[in-house]
């Protein structure tokens, strides 16, 4: 679509930009984007031997960077502003964008993040501690690259904060494995004799499947026995959280 205001695209001036909707603002990016990556391509084409360059290496750097700002402000208008970060704004040029005011941070801009300590850690919200997860993350991966295992563990336990509103970490974080987080999805094991039939059902039944995988038959049994004593309401028979327990109560 043609610039409304009339002309091209490369015409528009900063005050007819800033009175357009959203969509023609985006569709003003896309347009430029366009412009600058055709501009690129003619730049870097192979050359004939002795024939002079079309573009300097600085005139091809200036044009990839004017190519991914207007590439960025079109995420902005798209995607980002209209989905979780209504906040952000577009600007017009990249001139614009670079002279921006910008809100000093109040930690320090070196580090990228507040230093926490355990005391200040303990006494967050959950949602500042999901966010202080969030930020160490992103201070982690410039510093160690994604692959590091603290970056995976800081990916990790912000992710798990995310999906399970009862989980918290500690401060230290957390090396549980993935078989030890998925037991978290129940009750613990020490409320055992507070558990409805229906938990105590799929507590053994889990055990029994883990006892079985690990190649322990007997206590897969015996978890099977307990998870088909919590399903049977008519016989009510006792049902235990482990043999041993079994044992000692007998």
């Amino acid at each position: 679509m043609p610039n409304p205001n009339g002309g091209k695209w490369a015409d528009l001036t900063s005050d007819e930009y800033y009175r357009m909707s959203d969509k023609n603002k985006a569709r003003y990016h896309k347009g430029m984007h366009d412009l600058y990556a055709r501009q690129i391509k003619l730049a870097v084409e192979p050359r004939k031997a002795g024939q002079a360059p079309p573009a300097t290496d600085e005139q091809i750097r200036e044009l990839r960077e004017l190519s991914r700002f207007h590439s960025r402000q079109r995420l902005r208008i798209t995607r980002y502003r209209h989905k979780n970060k209504p906040y952000l704004t577009d600007y017009y040029s990249f001139e614009e964008e670079d002279n921006r005011i910008v809100i000093k941070p109040q930690y320090d801009a070196v580090d990228k993040i507040p230093t926490t300590t355990k005391e200040m850690y303990g006494y967050y919200s959950r949602d500042e501690k999901q966010k202080y997860w969030a930020r160490l993350h992103q201070q982690l991966n410039v510093e160690y690259g994604r692959e590091h295992s603290k970056v995976n563990l800081a990916n990790r336990i912000y992710n798990r904060m995310k999906d399970r509103p009862y989980y918290t970490p500690p401060f230290e974080g957390d090396e549980l494995t993935e078989r030890e987080f998925r037991d978290l999805y129940f009750r613990d094991v020490s409320e055992y004799y507070d558990f409805t039939d229906n938990e105590k059902r799929n507590f053994h039944r889990r055990l029994a499947r883990r006892k079985g995988n690990d190649g322990d038959l007997e206590g897969s049994k015996w978890h099977f026995k307990m998870a088909d004593r919590a399903t049977n309401s008519v016989k009510r028979l006792p049902t235990y959280p482990t043999p041993e327990i079994e044992k000692e109560t007998i």
